[in-house]
């Protein structure tokens, strides 16, 4: 039989808010792909049932209509339980984990293989899909190399390295392109796929590590791409813009200005100038013109964020902007260091705003924030979506309404 594997979502997931109000923690994007994505590459034979939060447990079945959620198959033996948190050394080799072991990265449990009588718990909460703590699970523990993401800065971190590291699992058996009239610096760290169109006096620079540019990108004149850079499927650069390390702008993006060591999730503009720096955007995200953020303290001191209420210190000098999914801000918006926006905010002015702004939030920091309305807001999000052919799935519009609940009731 092969091996059946469940990535669960722990406690751990409430620290990455507002991300994972809609979305299971193991669907964070770093690097190339999703957690998720890193997790089971290795494991092409297996079956796999995700774990989610019942709150999720719809949207979930929806994206993954192949996996089983929150279930396992009748007659399992053994199954190997891994965080969905994770960010595992590509070298760790997780099918060599013996019955009822499991890897530790900081005291917290990040894999287990788990048989017979240690099974019953971890089952029963993932059926009742609630999160689980394999901590106080009586297993043999041996610590292992990698990330255990604390925070949505560990991604932001993580996503030079990630990069470097998919890069290798992503060239495997494609072809790529050669540019006719542009320049590429060390080209055996560029792949380029034979849909995507690089326009004249474009510059692909590999030399601090290796730049992917995925199926039907488009990548207009006089743009500067730094590695590590990844661009996914059918992505629009526009002219002029300058993508540097660490930066991931995933599918169906349009990106323009300036953008530095940010992760930008599906279907999200940054269509014009400005600048985004050491930052994570959801999905469905609209940054308007001339809009800024700040990374950078002017004391060079930590940057602290807010998280479920409370500030915390980040121990890092470069730190941007966290905003949530189907959140819009207008032009010339300007963002201070380590700035928390919530889901599907409606924001605008050029003075800063405030350094912590809860979802379903309407305003400026001059004329004041109030409540966005539900309806209001849903209706943008279908319109936002249609113009891309997509829709709001009603699962995901129930979602939504639970979100608005949860967070101005």
């Amino acid at each position: 039989m092969s091996m059946h594997i469940c990535i669960y979502e722990d406690s751990g997931c409430n620290n990455l808010l507002p991300m994972t109000y809609v979305r299971p923690v193991y669907d964070l994007f770093c690097g190339m792909v999703s957690l998720q994505e890193k997790l089971i590459r290795n494991f092409p034979q297996a079956s796999i049932t995700l774990h989610t939060r019942s709150v999720l447990e719809k949207v979930v079945r929806d994206r993954y209509p192949d996996c089983l959620v929150n279930e396992f198959p009748a007659g399992l033996e053994e199954i190997l339980f891994i965080n969905g948190r994770s960010l595992l050394n590509s070298k760790t080799e997780l099918n060599k984990l013996g019955k009822n072991q499991s890897f530790i990265i900081n005291d917290t449990v990040v894999a287990a293989r788990l048989s017979g009588a240690e099974l019953t718990i971890p089952i029963e909460t993932v059926q009742n899909g609630i999160t689980i703590d394999l901590d106080e699970t009586a297993i043999e523990r041996q610590k292992v190399d990698g990330i255990l993401v604390e925070y949505i800065w560990d991604l932001i971190q993580a996503n030079g390295d990630q990069i470097r590291s998919d890069f290798t699992f992503a060239i495997q058996g494609r072809g790529d392109a050669v540019i006719d009239d542009g320049t590429i610096i060390n080209d055996e760290n560029v792949f380029i796929d034979k849909t995507a169109k690089i326009m004249p006096h474009v510059v692909v620079d590999g030399s601090n590590g290796p730049v992917f540019i995925d199926r039907d990108v488009v990548i207009q004149p006089h743009v500067y791409v730094q590695g590590p850079v990844y661009i996914g499927p059918s992505v629009l650069i526009k002219a002029g813009a300058q993508i540097y390390s660490g930066s991931s702008i995933a599918e169906g993006c349009k990106i323009g200005g300036e953008v530095n060591n940010s992760i930008i999730l599906p279907w999200s503009n940054k269509a014009h100038g400005g600048y985004l720096g050491s930052s994570y955007v959801g999905s469905w995200v609209n940054i308007g013109a001339g809009t800024n953020n700040s990374n950078l303290k002017n004391n060079y001191g930590a940057v602290k964020v807010t998280v479920d209420g409370e500030a915390i210190d980040t121990g890092l000098q470069f730190m941007g902007l966290i905003m949530g999914d189907h959140s819009k801000c207008g032009i010339n918006t300007t963002f201070n260091t380590g700035t928390s926006i919530g889901i599907n905010c409606n924001l605008y002015g050029s003075v800063i705003h405030e350094n912590h702004i809860p979802s379903f939030t309407w305003g400026s920091a001059v004329g004041g924030y109030t409540t966005y309305k539900l309806e209001k807001a849903l209706s943008v999000n279908k319109i936002v979506m249609s113009r891309r052919k997509k829709s709001l799935k009603r699962n995901d519009e129930e979602l939504l309404r639970n979100v608005f609940q949860l967070t101005t009731g």
